[in-house]
């Protein structure tokens, strides 16, 4: 059984490559809305791909993000934030879970602490100010507060059970979305989307890696 959660493991791991990639092949600028939807592909798999092997929690993460991947396709920012901020609430609830099996380190709160607050500071410096209307606003301060709430509980986490791979992936979701903020509030960014869509794709397969079931692992 466990021989096959491995082969079943790298062959998810594999198709989701197969769709990241496809995701960056030109395609015409009146391609078809469904044709444009394969950028929700690679989420897609993780969660059909991920039962069995993921904790529930994250396979419905997973499932927000294909849903807010969806949104922000069909051209819906308010959509796409919330969808990803559901997608947020289900890793957090996940990674708080796992955070009671072990033991928390104070370097791991110290460092947890110091990795969120930097980017929260900055950006309520530079962004948010940017930000029009007001509710808009609002709801970008909410998705951020919820996108460094999962980082800080997955350097917790990580300090406490000593698997790291997940941490690193919601830290390089964090830049992602910091990315979209800049880009969209602030200052245009050169090339910005094929630097979002690769953070943001590292982050969801590392944090498939470093979310699967241990048993999975041996």
């Amino acid at each position: 059984m466990t021989k096959q959660s491995n082969i079943r493991t790298y062959i998810v791991a594999v198709i989701f490559l197969l769709a990241a990639l496809w995701y960056f092949f030109p395609i015409a600028k009146d391609a078809s809305l469904i044709f444009r939807m394969r950028l929700a592909l690679p989420a897609a798999i993780l969660a059909l791909g991920g039962i069995g092997l993921l904790p529930r929690l994250i396979s419905w993460g997973f499932v927000f993000c294909t849903i807010g991947d969806a949104m922000g396709v069909a051209g819906s920012f308010e959509g796409q934030m919330g969808g990803f901020a559901v997608a947020q609430i289900c890793f957090i609830a996940q990674f708080v879970k796992d955070i009671r099996q072990g033991k928390v380190s104070r370097a791991g709160f110290v460092t947890a602490s110091f990795v969120c607050l930097v980017p929260l500071l900055f950006a309520a410096w530079t962004i948010f100010p940017n930000v029009r209307p007001l509710p808009i606003r609002i709801g970008c301060v909410i998705y951020a507060l919820l996108l460094l709430s999962s980082a800080w509980t997955s350097i917790i986490r990580a300090f406490s059970i000593k698997r790291y791979i997940a941490m690193i992936g919601c830290i390089i979701f964090l830049i992602s979305d910091f990315t979209i903020a800049w880009n969209k509030f602030t200052e245009h960014i050169p090339h910005a989307g094929r630097y979002i869509m690769i953070t943001y794709y590292s982050a969801l397969i590392l944090i498939f890696f470093g979310t699967l079931r241990r048993k999975t692992l041996k």
